[in-house]
């Protein structure tokens, strides 16, 4: 980075070498990009000799013309000006970086909100709507156009959602098939793009889930589950006492029903940021029903434990579930 930013002062960078430069600027914070210019102007060795007397010359002349100033242009005022030249040529850098990164920051129309691997976050919207993602989740809206005529984001993951109320402005989500309206509603939506369905909880009020596929929609009501399947486009409803509970990772667990181990080893792994290996290939297709902690994984490892008799092997982020023979 030093190199580069020596080049740009002498404005000797190939075009390869700026597009480097760039990249590097757009990823830095203000006070790192200040880090580096500071530096930069502290080590440089300013050199004052090819800077043109006769434009410094110029330059003084209009500056007495307009103060109104007689006193003769010396050679020592001269040199003074030239050493002002050369230290402000570092401020017009900082200014340069400064521009063009606030101005990629204004082109962009976007904004985005995500979510990695065992990572979670809660945010408010414009509108007062909050938004608590769960693992590998993204939100993306348009700040100058959110809240105009309508409130329109997209949306991959999984997420609980506590709508601001708005009649004047609908509350639009659309998502990998599907596409939900509300007004003012509490909800959990899953709708991944590498799962083969989504689904959509409701805690309170009322929203209406749109299949993109085939164009059919349905009013959900407080405790019903919609279930979208994305290769046929349907949605099936589901009313009753299991549903109570909505986005139970929000209170720290994973709750499984007749799932496959294999499901639920893969939920460990990404809400735990880690890599499971099983020395029991067959077991992968057992059925798995019980409550998983998210915030403590050797509980979590307790319960697999128990259920299947598996011992534990966990070294750093790799942990290895086997049998003793």
């Amino acid at each position: 980075m030093d190199k580069l930013t020596q080049k740009y002062r002498l404005d000797t960078l190939t075009p390869d070498e700026l597009q480097k430069l760039k990249e590097k600027v757009n990823k830095m914070s203000n006070n790192e990009l200040e880090t580096v210019i500071y530096n930069d102007w502290e080590n440089a060795d300013l050199q004052t000799d090819n800077i043109d007397t006769l434009q410094i010359t110029h330059m003084k002349n209009n500056i007495n013309s307009r103060i109104n100033s007689r006193r003769p242009v010396r050679l020592v005022m001269l040199k003074v000006v030239q050493i002002a030249a050369v230290i402000l040529l570092p401020i017009f850098i900082i200014s340069t970086f400064y521009l063009y990164k606030e101005n990629n920051q204004m082109l962009s129309s976007e904004m985005i909100v995500a979510t990695g691997k065992g990572e979670r976050a809660n945010i408010v919207l414009p509108d007062g709507t909050e938004v608590a993602l769960n693992y590998e989740s993204q939100i993306v809206y348009t700040p100058k156009l959110y809240n105009k005529q309508e409130r329109k984001i997209r949306f991959d993951g999984e997420g609980f959602f506590k709508i601001s109320k708005d009649r004047k402005h609908p509350f639009i989500i659309h998502a990998k098939g599907l596409q939900v309206n509300v007004l003012g509603t509490t909800f959990n939506l899953s709708a991944r793009n590498n799962d083969t369905m989504a689904e959509l909880t409701l805690e309170e009020g009322s929203v209406r889930l749109v299949s993109i596929m085939t164009g059919k929609n349905v009013l959900l009501a407080p405790n019903q589950k919609a279930t979208l399947n994305y290769a046929t486009g349907n949605i099936t409803i589901t009313n009753n006492s299991e549903n109570s509970k909505v986005a139970p990772w929000r209170k720290g667990d994973l709750i499984f029903r007749n799932e496959k181990l294999k499901i639920v080893l893969k939920a460990l792994e990404n809400n735990y940021n880690c890599q499971i290996k099983i020395d029991c290939e067959n077991c992968l297709e057992d059925i798995f029903t019980g409550t998983l902690s998210i915030s403590d994984i050797n509980e979590a490892l307790e319960v697999l434990e128990k259920s299947y008799h598996f011992k534990t092997s966990i070294k750093g982020k790799e942990i290895l579930l086997y049998k003793e023979r």
